[in-house]
């Protein structure tokens, strides 16, 4: 039976999710994936400099 050894790499950015499915054995890439965030898709996120305000723990700019 022929081995098999893969390895995944997850990056957790500021606006998306990326991840990879490498062969360990061989180095080839096998799957890869971006998900991009559902709110900074729709630009609910703050511009840092813009906003007078800081943002809420969840990330939306909200005003007093």
């Amino acid at each position: 039976m022929k081995e098999k050894a893969y390895v995944i790499g997850v990056d957790y950015g500021t606006d998306s999710v990326r991840s990879v499915l490498v062969n360990a054995l061989n180095g080839r890439i096998v799957a890869n994936s971006v998900f991009e965030y559902p709110r900074w898709k729709k630009g609910l996120f703050c511009r840092s400099g813009e906003e007078p305000f800081p943002p809420a723990p969840d990330g939306l700019c909200r005003r007093p």
